[in-house]
């Protein structure tokens, strides 16, 4: 719910930032061993509690339940522990390749944010601006309406798509995505399986009903044997509640591969040597990749040429190896000029944000990108910094001007230049624009309001932000 709300804009987008990839890709290692901690000692709890794509299957799952009146309908299930580390192998591959677009598709948080962005927050928008209409024709001015802003129909696709499959998961087989194909399930799945506290039967008091398997979500209950799967647990505590003979308690585990004498089988199930290395290493292997990404070699699977970044990315490969797509910045952007890519940076950057001119120019006064992105991919930066960094330099055009074309005066680019970077000179009986670059931040306001078509102004990407004065070799060449 509090990462639903900071998507909305209602509070700081301080809690994103409690989220597993995000906090693995900024390198925030207090997140990083909290999370990882707090699994060691009670399992998955972050994939119940934290995790919003899990919160959000667990509301479907309720709905399911209400609408069918079926609160006992799940089984055992095994675990699909080749599928779920094959593609955890294929996501550490990806991060050790530089190659965004697999943790983009399959992280959680990130699927969740791109949901949010294309279908709860424009109705949320419509919504609002309906009260704010009303509360106007009421003689009120508390609320003003929001500029609804459509973002693309291939991202809109992919996320209704991807939105409709893991709600039908839900509705239909509970927690299945999280238990066979969600990464970040698979590495915590990994150390929870060690787990100190978790669901433990009491087999002496278990007339094996089958209660608390049938209203397993994740299906890792075995009444049969009575044991639990802890590396698919996510510790929702239904079997403990729904129990009528008490006969499995949340308590503290035994030792693997000892049996207390009032149990019938391990309290974890026994991996050989060789099983248990494979899996710890490649969890291990996923998140160092992920770490480390801002310092391994990028491959070269194209890059966007002439694409403007926003503000505090710095440069293409610190952006597209650290951002999940997950449009938290793009849905902050009061301008919304900021929209997903989908060829802008090659095959690096599916969905990331850049900056589209077209639709709107990067607010002078407004940081608020820089302040939203929870895994470092924009660096957070003052107003005061921000106005000062160049993400681009602005280009005139003197054949395409209209001054020059038509004969009219103009000047919209001067006008509304917040650094004073264009002024108008007269050259002959006309005043055509002047273009200081080393005034110029590309902050593409020249470029929105220019009435050209084509535009006679527009802005050129630099190579990497940085701040006026400095021009070691930034700016691209044409």
């Amino acid at each position: 719910m509090l990462v639903m709300l900071a998507f909305l804009g209602i509070i700081r987008a301080f809690v994103p930032q409690l989220q597993f990839l995000p906090a693995v890709l900024a390198a925030h290692g207090l997140v990083i061993l909290g999370i990882l901690i707090l699994t060691f000692f009670f399992g998955r709890i972050y994939c119940s509690v934290i995790c919003p794509l899990g919160i959000w299957q667990d509301i479907i799952l309720w709905l399911s339940r209400w609408r069918k009146k079926k609160r006992y309908r799940f089984a055992y299930r095994p675990e699909k522990a080749v599928l779920r580390y094959v593609v955890l192998g294929v996501t550490a591959l990806a991060f050790f390749a530089g190659l965004t677009l697999v943790p983009i598709v399959l992280d959680p948080y990130s699927i969740f944010g791109r949901t949010m962005g294309q279908i709860i927050t424009p109705f949320y928008q419509y919504g609002f601006n309906g009260i704010a209409a009303f509360s106007m024709n009421q003689g009120g001015f508390l609320w003003e309406s929001e500029d609804i802003i459509y973002k693309g129909t291939e991202i809109l696709v992919v996320s209704g798509i991807t939105f409709l499959i893991i709600t039908f998961l839900a509705w239909k087989y509970g927690r299945l995505y999280c238990q066979t194909i969600c990464p970040v399930g698979t590495i915590l799945g990994t150390v929870s399986r060690y787990n100190l506290y978790g669901p433990v039967f009491a087999a002496d008091q278990c007339v094996s009903c089958g209660i608390c398997e049938k209203i397993c979500r994740s299906s890792c209950i075995d009444v049969k044997n009575h044991r639990v799967e802890y590396s698919r647990c996510i510790d929702c505590f239904d079997c403990v509640a729904a129990c009528p003979h008490g006969a499995i308690r949340f308590i503290r585990k035994t030792i693997p591969g000892r049996i207390t004498e009032n149990e019938k089988t391990p309290a974890v199930p026994l991996l050989s040597r060789r099983d248990a290395l494979i899996r710890c290493g490649l969890a291990a292997g996923a998140v160092l990749a992920a770490v480390t990404r801002g310092s391994l070699p990028v491959l070269p699977w194209g890059k966007g040429k002439g694409t403007i970044m926003p503000p505090g990315a710095l440069s293409y490969d610190q952006f597209t190896q650290h951002c999940t797509a997950c449009q938290l910045c793009s849905d902050r952007c009061p301008s919304g000029v900021l929209m997903p890519a989908i060829k802008e940076y090659g095959m690096n950057g599916i969905f990331q944000p850049h900056l589209d001119f077209s639709k709107g120019y990067c607010a002078y006064n407004c940081n608020f990108c820089s302040q939203a992105c929870p895994s470092g991919a924009i660096h957070p930066l003052t107003v005061q910094d921000k106005q000062k960094l160049v993400i681009g330099k602005a280009v005139y055009y003197a054949f395409h001007c209209i001054i020059n074309e038509q004969g009219v005066e103009c000047g919209n680019c001067a006008r509304h230049c917040p650094q004073g970077a264009i002024t108008m000179k007269e050259q002959g009986d006309k005043l055509l624009p002047v273009v200081h670059h080393d005034l110029c931040i590309g902050c593409g306001a020249c470029q929105y309001y220019c009435p050209a078509n084509p535009k006679a102004i527009t802005v050129r990407a630099v190579t990497e932000q940085h701040t006026l004065g400095d021009q070691r070799n930034h700016e691209r060449k044409s």
